[in-house]
């Protein structure tokens, strides 16, 4: 079995190339487990949601609790944004009502 970034030859029992780290198989890095899943959670929201469904390390239970928390923060979030929306869209006629 040879590293497909720099072509070291590494052992089937390995999860790491020996010389340059890389991960030997796919959905089994940090990202994927548990505690990266949550801190691309908090940097990317529902977009961690690849991640998720990508990871051999979390079962299938677990990800669903994942997809659906991940959604309700986003339509959360997407809520949030229309009423700042129509807050600063008010304010603004306000504002430019005053003026007048």
């Amino acid at each position: 079995m040879n590293c497909p970034k720099c072509r070291f030859d590494c052992d089937e029992t390995d999860n790491f190339c020996r010389r340059c780290g890389k991960s030997l198989k796919p959905g089994t890095g940090f990202l994927y487990s548990h505690s990266g899943i949550i801190l691309l959670a908090v940097i990317l929201g529902p977009f961690a949601l690849p991640a998720v469904w990508g990871s051999k390390l979390i079962g299938t239970a677990a990800k669903w609790i994942y997809t659906v928390v991940l959604l309700l923060i986003g339509v959360y979030l997407a809520i949030a944004c229309w009423h700042a929306y129509l807050l600063a869209t008010q304010a603004a006629q306000a504002f430019l009502g005053a003026g007048l």
